[in-house]
């Protein structure tokens, strides 16, 4: 009986370990609300009702702002790489993306944020090291 006893405890501890890795790198999306580590930017109006962001994509493999907040309606994320790693970003529920973008090239994509809530956008070169973000509609 105490042979099982020892097993269990260390799977536990692996797996706690584990689910805290993807939380702390990512820190937003489908995990829960903004955390500490969250660097928040706020879509500003533009002209004719569209809202404007731009997103940094760096060599640390993370976005900036990685947390997006907005209303409902048009938002333009312009992406912007500032180092030689190409990125892209991509709002998974809209399937809408900005293709791939290189230093000095920046890339842009609008899309249609019809109600509130929360989408999720990634770098689809980059899921494997959590290169992920949200933007929060309301």
């Amino acid at each position: 009986m105490r042979k099982m006893v020892i097993p269990v405890a260390l799977l536990g501890a692996v797996l706690t370990a584990g689910g805290c890795g993807f939380a702390g790198a990512h820190g937003s999306g489908v995990h829960g609300g903004s955390s500490a580590g969250d660097r928040v930017g706020t879509a500003t109006a533009g002209s004719g009702g569209v809202q404007h962001i731009t997103v940094k994509g760096d060599e640390n493999m993370q976005f900036t702002p990685n947390v997006i907040k907005a209303h409902p309606g048009k938002l333009e994320i312009r992406l912007v790489t500032t180092g030689a790693t190409p990125h892209d970003l991509e709002v998974t529920k809209l399937h809408a993306t900005t293709g791939m973008v290189k230093k000095g090239k920046p890339g842009e994509v609008e899309v249609d944020l019809s109600s509130a809530g929360r989408y999720d956008f990634v770098c689809t070169y980059h899921t494997r090291q959590h290169m992920t973000g949200v933007i929060e509609v309301s």
